[in-house]
């Protein structure tokens, strides 16, 4: 077969490298169209939140003193103000906010001793800001929680580190490890201290209602016997295996994978204190944090709705020979003695956005209402926000009698909590799924993430910011979503796009859509939004890299 001269081949790859400015170009120029109409549908979010204020000032009913304090309550219209059903970290939290407020509540919790739990142990800064906004920081004092000031990355032998973007904020702001039964029985007994809340362990059975209106609810008394209890308000806060949701929700739950937790028992052996640790390894990835000065709780991410049996020795068999070996070497030994010594639990994770239906009298907050992956530890810096949000909102309240109006007023709630709740909830959802890989292409894009947080500066204090819970913005989230897309592509086409390359990218692009987007529709951030928009997206992308390609290899 014949060689093509030197001078022949030099110059079909000038013209070829000539071709990348405009290749990347054309690209970008597609990028400001998709960040354009994705704009246009969060401003009109933006405007309807703008007719919600305005909707809250016309309400005749609230009723407010002229030095902005609230009025006197009428205590003897009813027993109690609201019920509260759950005493976890929301329903807890709540309970001492309305407490605060002057409001007789009543919590019912189905187990009131100390939880152990896999999940819950790490509070992100803006959470930890939200507790001191409530003032319930001193629930994270005396249970020897951790201060933590970023994440360390690893990926095979390169790691990276990232931390929270912190400057400008209180010398005491940070993140907080800790064991989550402690830090819920701290605001359990605070509640408990405080005359105004009753606190009940009980199991609650159903709401009650009446004439479309809830009244209160049915609960079984630890002696086994079923009583009612009534109240003008009902907040169901009974978390991810809620059993009331059904009746003020439409629930859509998945299950992407299981957490297998276990405990390290050697601080020292985290390559980095203070840090929580991602190891992104095949095929998901692998958490390590502090949760007191002597303990590490270590999170095996296992994909799929089932994992390896713990009865027969499968799941510690899995544990030392599929993911010890993907550790770092200062986590190897401490991991496999863990395995040996601490007891190995496993925890499904549930992701389900927030589908309320109104009914009057009733409102679900926490788990019960929305839940998203755990990956990113974000489900009790919106629990903590809502509750601010709503603490706002019922300040203005002289009771809750009016259950219509109430019900009605309570709506705006939903429109306000989106900004925090759908930036971690996409974050949380889209940010696995770049972290998993099971593909080629998806480990590109998962090289390429790894890569771009370690590149420092804004590349890693914007994603860090939105996932610490300190500037929550889809628009952000966005552009740095973009942005990771373009260095994605970059890594690939340059310095010579090749056929083979092309075609990654061309696949790079076409699975980009399926990340963001179903989260971004899942939140209802875009009332217009529907598969025809997404499709035009698509076919916008591909008949550009369509035209690209042909002038690639015709020119």
């Amino acid at each position: 077969m014949a060689e093509f001269p030197d001078a022949i081949v030099e110059a079909w790859l000038t013209r070829r490298i000539r071709l990348v400015p405009p290749i990347l170009f054309l690209w970008l120029v597609s990028v400001v169209v998709l960040v354009f109409c994705l704009f246009t549908e969060i401003s009109r979010g933006r405007r309807f939140e703008g007719e919600v204020q305005q909707r809250k000032k016309r309400k005749p009913w609230v009723r407010i003193s002229d030095t902005g304090e609230l009025q006197p309550r009428d205590d003897d219209s009813e027993e109690v103000d609201c019920i509260i059903v759950g005493a976890g970290v929301a329903g807890a939290a709540l309970a001492c906010t309305l407490a605060k407020d002057g409001r007789k509540v009543k919590v019912f919790e189905r187990d009131l001793t100390e939880q152990d739990r896999i999940v819950g142990e790490l509070l992100q800064p803006g959470g930890y800001m939200k507790l001191l906004e409530l003032g319930l920081e001193d629930c994270v004092e005396e249970i020897d929680s951790q201060t933590v000031f970023g994440y360390a990355l690893f990926k095979s032998e390169a790691h990276a580190k990232v931390a929270y973007p912190l400057e400008g904020y209180a010398s005491n702001i940070s993140g907080r490890g800790f064991h989550n039964g402690r830090f819920v029985q701290r605001m359990r007994m605070k509640a408990a201290s405080n005359p105004l809340i009753n606190l009940e362990q009980a199991n609650v059975l159903s709401l009650i209602e009446s004439d479309g209106i809830v009244k209160g609810v049915r609960y079984k008394s630890l002696v086994g016997e079923e009583k009612n209890f009534h109240a003008p308000m009902t907040f169901v806060c009974d978390g991810s295996f809620s059993n009331l949701r059904r009746s003020v929700t439409n629930p859509k739950v998945r299950t992407p994978s299981w957490f297998v937790g276990l405990i390290v028992e050697d601080c020292s052996s985290l390559p980095f204190a203070n840090h929580g640790h991602v190891i992104l390894a095949d095929p998901s990835p692998i958490l390590f944090y502090p949760i007191s000065s002597t303990e590490v709780r270590c999170l095996v991410d296992v994909p799929g709705d089932k994992v390896p049996s713990g009865s027969n020795g499968q799941m510690a068999k899995y544990l030392s020979t599929v993911v010890a070996g993907q550790l770092p070497l200062k986590l190897r030994k401490p991991f496999l003695q863990a395995i040996d010594k601490s007891k190995i639990r496993a925890m499904p994770n549930k992701s389900m956005p927030a589908i309320p239906r109104a009914r009057p009298g009733v409102l679900v907050l926490g788990d019960a209402l929305n839940m998203r992956h755990p990956l990113t530890g974000g489900g009790m810096t919106v629990a903590l926000t809502d509750i601010v949000i709503l603490r706002d909102m019922l300040r203005t309240i002289q009771d809750f009698s009016n259950a219509p109006a109430l019900c009605d007023y309570l709506q705006d709630f939903y429109v306000l909590r989106k900004p925090m709740a759908a930036t971690i909830n996409i974050l949380a959802d889209s940010l696995y799924k770049v972290f998993s890989a099971t593909d080629m292409v998806e480990e590109v894009r998962r090289q390429a993430c790894f890569e771009y947080l370690g590149m420092g500066g804004m590349f890693s204090s914007g994603p860090m910011g939105l996932l610490g819970g300190l500037n929550p913005s889809i628009a952000i989230l966005i552009f740095h979503f973009l942005l990771l897309t373009a260095y994605g592509l970059a890594r690939v086409l340059l310095p010579f796009p090749s056929p083979s390359r092309l075609w990654i990218a061309i696949r790079l692009i076409w699975k980009a859509p399926s990340i963001l987007l179903p989260s971004i529709r899942n939140e209802s951030l875009m009332p217009s939004f529907n598969f025809k928009w997404l499709m035009t997206y698509r076919y916008t992308i591909v008949m550009s890299l369509f035209m690209l390609s042909s002038i690639y290899f015709l020119v």
